[in-house]
């Protein structure tokens, strides 16, 4: 009887180390793929991002309009100005009209 609970308790031992280490082999090959996937990701978008410098794609853009610019900056302008009144609440008071 105790040495088939002994032989039990063995055998569940070593199933439950034979498990852990195969986790920890299976989790280190597991790294090492998305290791090298990484490193070729890396080096992918690296040849990419050359591949774009050298074509110099950025040279065919026309330079701003100065006139759009001068209206956007007036439009900003604008919009920081706020001659709303607003109450306590934030809603917005009711402006009187002076008589």
């Amino acid at each position: 009887m105790i040495e088939t609970i002994a032989i039990q308790t063995a055998f569940t031992l070593f199933l439950c180390a034979f498990f852990v280490f195969f986790q920890i082999y299976m989790t280190k090959i597991l790294i090492n793929n998305v290791n090298n996937r990484i490193t070729q990701l890396d080096s992918n978008l690296a040849e990419a991002i050359k591949a774009v410098i050298d074509t110099k794609m950025g040279e065919n853009f026309d330079a701003p309009n100065p006139i759009v610019g001068i209206i956007t900056e007036m439009m900003k302008n604008n919009l920081n100005k706020s001659n709303i009144p607003r109450d306590q609440d934030g809603k917005f008071k009711v402006i009187e009209e002076i008589k």
